[in-house]
């Protein structure tokens, strides 16, 4: 297969790369380390994924998989004050007005399947040792059942997630943005409690100081929560990442109602040093995408989106090489790196907001002018792809987020109170 796209990593970035070079025409060589299914987190897609599930050619078989139908995002203080639930239904038409919840085990099975199927040759259980650039191709060494083996290709997608293949062996340079350091722990639970109704399938967003809990429905019992703190109140809270969690829960009126009757049916995880992203993201024959490319604080669920834009992203760009070709130029190269830092920049944007508390009052503020609310719909479904008006109305809600650090255009948020729900008082849910 040296006329062949070599791609490590069979994530959803992995496979969406795969899916659409193999439906193209292209011989295509995935190797996936891990045999699936398996767990993994980042489990809340946004609407705008749905384009690329359907540019991959999966988006039916997704709507007939049988996950929760996501058709909105709600954010809440830890005492149960500053509730804002955004549908996304308010400011976009079909497909985008919802999506989904999705279990990563069941989702990431169907589109290694779909890459499968779309013609793509696929080996599970393929560890990638090493890589070798020529000046007409690549060469991968893997290890596949206790053999060392061989591949060459004339190009090479990395999609092996946080810790990237060719972040290693090329040592590329990265940066953590100046975004400090957070630590996550999360688990999945039966009878958690959820908001009433539609908005039964969005995902919550319970902001705390410093940091938030996640609670997303994966279907009519499981609910994947989650906490992201500093990775300081980790390192000097008493007892393990677990018992930090349990502790928060009693702490927050909010969490400790939605969780009263909760019962852990996973074992707690923990995932630290969140937010990177590569300097350089191509080279002569080869493309990072996904998390290999970056990772970023996922509370605005921005991980998935990213794969599938970034998959997409590299399959296009080798689609748009005549064959026969020379590697990539270098202006080529600074293209790619500059298309798929956008995308990120985009939610690095959001993130920083998140985290101001001043700014954080103007996205939660309960009468937002109507520009405003259009933006913040579009930001939050994953729109990569404004058009000038949009673009003009982000650019305002920033501009208000400025204007609150100096003055007070929206309410004040008060992120220290939070009293602790007494025995026997009702839960407060939105």
């Amino acid at each position: 297969m040296n006329d062949a796209v070599i791609i490590v990593g069979g994530g959803p970035a992995g496979c969406t790369a795969a899916s659409l070079l193999a439906r193209s025409g292209k011989r295509v060589l995935l190797l996936e380390k891990e045999t699936f299914p398996r767990f993994h987190i980042g489990e809340s897609l946004l609407p705008f994924c749905n384009r690329d599930l359907a540019k991959i050619g999966i988006w039916e078989k997704v709507q007939k998989a049988g996950f929760m139908i996501k058709p909105g995002a709600e954010f809440v203080l830890s005492d149960g004050s500053g509730f804002r639930c955004f549908w996304f239904g308010e400011s976009l038409a079909a497909p985008y007005d919802k999506t989904f919840q999705v279990e990563r085990a069941k989702f990431d099975a169907l589109l290694l399947d779909h890459a499968r199927e779309s013609g793509a040759t696929i080996h599970v259980g393929a560890s990638a040792r090493s890589f070798r650039e020529g000046p007409d191709g690549v060469e991968v060494e893997y290890e596949l059942g206790g053999k060392i083996e061989r591949a060459q290709g004339r190009w090479l997608i990395d999609a092996t997630g946080r810790e990237p293949f060719l972040g290693k062996v090329l040592r590329l340079a990265k940066t953590d943005l100046g975004i400090p350091k957070k630590m996550a722990v999360y688990a999945h639970f039966r009878n958690v409690r959820r908001s009433p109704g539609k908005a039964a399938g969005n995902i919550t967003v319970v902001r705390l100081s410093g940091g938030w809990f996640w609670l997303i429905p994966l279907d009519e019992e499981k609910t994947s929560v989650g906490m992201v703190r500093p990775l300081g109140a980790f390192q000097d809270g008493k007892g393990g990442p677990r018992e930090l969690f349990e502790a928060t829960v009693r702490e927050s009126r909010e969490l400790s109602g939605r969780l009263e009757k909760a019962e852990a049916i996973s074992p707690f995880r923990t995932t630290a040093d969140y937010t990177y992203r590569l300097e350089h993201l191509a080279g002569s024959r080869w493309l990072a995408a996904g998390d290999a490319a970056g990772f970023l604080d996922p509370v605005f669920s921005s991980g998935v989106t990213v794969a599938l834009e970034g998959g997409v992203a590299a399959a296009e760009m080798i689609l748009a090489q005549p064959e026969g070709s020379g590697g990539f130029s270098s202006r080529q190269q600074r293209v790619y790196t500059r298309r798929v830092h956008a995308l990120a920049r985009r939610f690095e944007e959001m993130i920083r907001m998140f985290y101001d508390d001043r700014s954080f009052e103007v996205f939660m503020t309960p009468r937002p002018p109507r520009a405003m609310k259009k933006a913040v719909i579009h930001l939050l479904a994953g729109n990569s792809d404004l058009n000038l008006s949009l673009w003009l109305r982000v650019k305002l809600f920033y501009l208000l987020c400025v204007l609150q650090r100096h003055w007070r255009l929206a309410p004040a948020l008060d992120y220290h109170r939070n009293p602790v729900v007494r025995s026997g008082a009702s839960p407060v849910t939105p």
